[in-house]
């Protein structure tokens, strides 16, 4: 595994298909709000934190770090 660029410990991975599949469900959850428009707030974090999701699982090799709490874009 490689070192964390910030504060040099061990980075850990995550499963990158599990990611990439929980940030497609909740940019498709987020669909709903077009049929109920009360979730229209609720909708727009869940895009954001999906999308959130799917950059890490892809630019970010879904490591992150447990000492800095991030994770560095290769």
């Amino acid at each position: 595994m490689p070192d964390c660029p910030t504060c040099g410990t061990e980075l850990r991975q995550k499963n990158r298909v599990l990611l990439l599949a929980i940030g497609g469900v909740m940019i498709t959850a987020a669909a709903f709000a077009l049929v109920v428009p009360a979730l229209l707030v609720p909708a727009i974090l869940l895009v954001i934190v999906g999308a959130y999701v799917i950059v890490w699982a892809t630019l970010g090799k879904a490591m992150w770090c447990r000492n800095c709490k991030k994770f560095p874009l290769f």
